[in-house]
This record gives C-alpha cells, structure tokens and sequence, in this order.
C-alpha cells in the first residue's frame, strides 16, 4: 500500500490568506494549452462578472498601451495576446487579494514598487534578448509574499515597515521574527500553493539576493530590476546600500540604448507616466 504524502500546511502567518481566484486559475491553465479558442477562454472569464469587470479596466490601463476603449473580454484578449493575458489575469488576482489594505500608504507603496519592478525587467529582459513577458510577470510577483502577509496583518505588517527603516533593521530578518517567515519565502510558498511555475517560486525566493556579475538570465533581470526601482524612487524598505545605481546600471547590456539609461530623471519620469494610470 502506498502511502501519500500529506501537503505541508501553511506557515500560520499565510493561512489568512485568500486563496487564488478559480477563474484565473482556470484562465492560467487553459493559455498554457495549446490550440485553445479565444471564446473557451472568454467564456470562462464571463463566469465571473466582477472579474470580467477588473479584466477590462486593466486592459484600458496605460499598462497595456491600449489606443481605443476595450468594451468586450474577447476584444481584450486579441488587443493583448495570450502571453499578456496571463499577467493581467495575475494581476486582477493580486488586486484583489490586496484592495481591502490597498488605502494603506505603505501598502499601496508596495504595489507600485512591483509595477515599477515589472516595467524595469520587462525593458531589461530586452536589452538582454529574454522573455519580456516573463521577465515582467516575474517583477509584478516578486514581492508577492510581501502582499500576502500585508492582506493577513495589514496594520502590523505597516508597524514593521515604519519599524525596520526607522531603526536600520534588517527587513527579511525582522519578518521572520514575527512572522516565522519572511516575504521571500512566503512568495516562493504561495506561489506553489497556487500552481505558478516552480522556476517563479525559485526566482520569487532568492530574489533578495546578490545580482551576479555577467550572468543573463530572468532571475538576475529580477535581482536587478527591483533594486533599480528602488533606486528611481520607488523603494518601500530601506536599502543595504550595496549596490550603487552605476553598478547596477552596469549588469545590464546596451542600457545606453534604453530609457533606463538615459538619466534618473528620465527614468522617473518614464515610469511615474506608466503608473499614474495604472489601476490599483
């Protein structure tokens, strides 16, 4: 008789979580299929009105650099194809795991670090020759534990934020003393818990370490990319200082050829523009 193996229970911190929507669920897995009809999927998505709702309100966002209004779900999955439709789908996930705390300043910081993050890799990941889509997906997730324990304990996640950078604290050491986990770790944890791909989980778990000199590849992209962010301004918690914007500017090939390399106010404006309308 064979015996399974019991699933790992949750770390306590993330059992408050919600779990991912059905529906995105659904849509995740039918865009991996191939040969899938545009209809199969919109069908699914009507099944849920108020994410068809969030769906169409991200689709008419600058994010996605729409020219015209998108009124119908399948008019939005042929405007954005079906690799960005994954990360609209994760995105309409995430916000709605995040909205009841979103009105939080720190919280709402924390949201637009990730965007930031996701348009910098993307735009890395081209001057790098990897795959833009992927690269984004993985700036928009990569403080996903963050999210997740900022929906279970707002108030004392916020505390602890105000907390570590008031003090110098170190911040992944100072989660895990309160929350037994830290946010690199719960990232990696929920995004197997929802399926995600288990290279996200790994990039979503070392993404706090050191860039490696020379090395092209999405993970490196993302160890770069949300440094950068916090380097234009978009930084939630206070940074090591170990990494000059020269040096990291420096990891990535052709930056002079790239808006990311033309100035930091350049780069600041480029950004702020991008997520002024993004919907959040």
């Amino acid at each position: 008789m064979i015996d399974f193996l019991e699933k790992p229970k949750a770390p306590w911190a993330l059992r408050p979580v919600p779990p991912f929507p059905a529906v995105a669920q659904r849509v995740l897995m039918l865009v991996g299929q191939e040969n899938v009809h545009i209809h199969q999927i919109g069908d699914v998505i009507k099944t849920d009105p108020s994410f068809s709702a969030e769906l169409l309100r991200f689709a008419n966002s600058a994010l996605f650099g729409a020219r015209r209004e998108v009124k119908s779900v399948p008019q939005a999955i042929m405007m954005v194809g079906m690799d960005q439709l994954k990360t609209m789908a994760t995105m309409v996930a995430l916000n709605r795991m995040v909205r009841n705390s979103v009105r939080l300043a720190a919280l709402r910081k924390i949201w637009q670090h990730s965007l930031a993050t996701a348009i910098i890799a993307e735009e890395a990941a081209r001057l790098c020759r990897l795959p833009r889509d992927t690269a984004y997906t993985y700036g928009l997730l990569h403080n996903l534990g963050a999210l997740g324990l900022m929906s279970a304990f707002p108030a004392e996640y916020v505390q602890m934020i105000e907390v570590s950078n008031e003090n110098g604290y170190d911040l992944l050491k100072t989660e895990r003393d309160l929350f037994d986990i830290d946010h690199c770790a719960a990232g990696a944890y929920m995004a197997q818990d929802w399926d995600f791909p288990d290279e996200l989980a790994a990039a979503l778990a070392t993404h706090h370490d050191d860039p490696v000199v020379g090395e092209c590849s999405v993970d490196n992209v993302l160890k770069v990319s949300w440094r950068l962010a916090d380097a234009f301004g978009y930084s939630v918690f206070a940074g090591d200082g170990k990494w000059s914007l020269e040096m990291l500017l420096g990891l990535i090939p052709k930056v002079g050829e790239s808006w990311i390399g033309e100035s930091v106010e350049g780069a600041r404006k480029e950004l702020s523009e991008r997520l002024a309308s993004a919907p959040m």
